[in-house]
């Protein structure tokens, strides 16, 4: 199995429209914002990106769309919901897939990189049409290391059904996943020519990413995005990465079911 890097997104707490998993806007002035009950949003599109990070292949790969909109208890309690200004905090999930030598030809004679699950949270903060955020998640398979992101974006409506954003993005990671993902060891520099090379910790990439939704209806949504991080640091100084690319571009569609239950 091939790489890449997968990430969904739990919204909570009021995040805004700025994200990747935009909350929907066209439903929830229709719900009674005192009934109790849940609503969330499933989906499912395609993505084209680095068949691993460093690669100059591409693939085109399906994944998921899984956003928590709100939840409101008969008790009063509420997760959620409201106008998505200030500040929130949401859980955060990463997934990265088996990155298999035999799969990569420029990887040759590179031991196997098991799948990764990496868990954690963020928080994010919404002034207006400006979000800031940061995500941290500890790799608890595949990798044992830190990752995390920070960024910024800025979201506007031209008509109610359309939002749009953009914004720059900043990757950082320990030690323990540079040296997963783009460290040579010494046994690996004999079976693949690389030179050997002890990958350190800190930013790992910086980018640009852009998203536009569009609520089609109460019941639908479509969603397309694009994405350009750019290597840095002992990341881009890997000499995997000679094989590869230090620019890692990425592309998707997908199209969202709404679901809203009352209880």
């Amino acid at each position: 199995m091939t790489l890449h890097t997968l990430r969904i997104r739990t919204t909570m707490l009021g995040l805004g429209a700025a994200m990747l998993m935009l909350p929907v806007t066209g439903t929830a002035s229709a719900q009674d914002a005192t009934v109790p009950g849940i609503g969330f949003e499933l989906g499912l599109g395609g993505v084209v990106a680095p068949s691993y990070e460093g690669s100059s292949r591409y693939l085109l790969s399906p994944y998921p769309i899984i956003s928590f909109n709100y939840l409101r208890l008969g008790n009063g309690f509420s997760l959620g919901g409201g106008d998505g200004q200030g500040l929130s905090f949401k859980p955060s999930f990463g997934y990265i897939g088996e990155r298999d030598a035999s799969d990569e030809p420029a990887l040759a004679g590179m031991n196997t990189v098991d799948d990764s699950i990496e868990l954690g949270a963020g928080l994010k903060y919404t002034a207006g049409p400006v979000s800031v955020f940061g995500e941290l998640r500890y790799g608890v398979t595949g990798h044992n290391g830190v990752v995390g992101e920070i960024g910024a974006d800025y979201a506007i409506m031209p008509i109610d059904a359309l939002t749009l954003s953009l914004g720059p993005r900043l990757s950082f990671a320990s030690s323990d996943y540079t040296n997963t993902y783009f460290g040579v060891t010494a046994a690996e520099s004999v079976t693949s020519g690389f030179a050997a090379y002890n990958a350190g910790g800190g930013i790992k990439s910086a980018g640009i990413e852009a998203n536009v939704r569009y609520d089609f209806n109460d019941n639908w949504a479509g969603e397309a995005g694009a994405s350009w991080n750019r290597l840095v640091g002992d990341a881009a100084d890997s000499p995997l990465i000679a094989a590869g690319s230090k620019d890692q571009y990425t592309a998707k569609i997908g199209l969202i079911r709404k679901f809203q239950f009352d209880f």
